[in-house]
């Protein structure tokens, strides 16, 4: 391993960790140590990758490590639908309360990040059930088609469709107040 390939993996990588959070940020709703797990995953998984010459020199090195992390977190999704309880912490706290304000870290960093989609969008993204959620974020953000994005998700084309439809229809109505608070709607 020559110390010239390393440099260039670690200039793509710091070109990209910022997308790369972002991304992983939609991805997890702001659970923000799944966030630098799966950005670190993506990029330790993406160097195995670059190393093996499995990324073709003119392409683009952001949608390439982009989707490294958005499979890894698909398959991380699917063996914790298979094997999670169905219970989320949301569901056992009263009210859906989230914890005392002291207990949330804010960093510059993530404040930041919160900023690069409308804080509005973002939330209503974020409640989003998971599986309409990275329909969403597949087919709507990272712009893959119906077919791309069923195939990622293992489940047939008219499904990623009917997804997408109820996670627009649902967007659409939370977001309807904040539209007409700026005149959109």
């Amino acid at each position: 391993m020559t110390s010239s390939l390393r440099e260039d993996y670690a200039h793509v990588a710091r070109r990209c960790e910022t997308s790369l959070i972002a991304c992983a940020r939609r991805l997890v709703r702001g659970d923000d140590d799944r966030v630098l797990d799966l950005v670190q995953e993506a990029l330790v998984r993406g160097y195995e990758a670059f190393r093996a010459g499995k990324f073709i020199a003119g392409g683009n090195p952001c949608a390439w490590l982009a989707r490294i992390l958005t499979n890894h977190f698909i398959n991380e999704w699917r063996r914790e639908k298979k094997w999670c309880a169905g219970v989320t912490v949301d569901d056992v706290t009263a009210g859906g309360e989230i914890g005392p304000e002291a207990t949330r870290a804010e960093g510059a960093d993530v404040m930041l990040l919160e900023g690069t989609l409308d804080e509005a969008l973002d939330r209503a993204l974020a409640s989003l059930p998971d599986a309409l959620r990275l329909t969403v974020i597949l087919v709507d953000i990272q712009d893959l088609s119906y077919q791309e994005a069923a195939e990622r998700l293992g489940v047939p084309v008219g499904t990623v469709r009917s997804r997408l439809a109820r996670a627009r229809f649902q967007l659409a109505e939370r977001l309807q107040s904040w539209g007409k608070e700026r005149g959109l709607a």
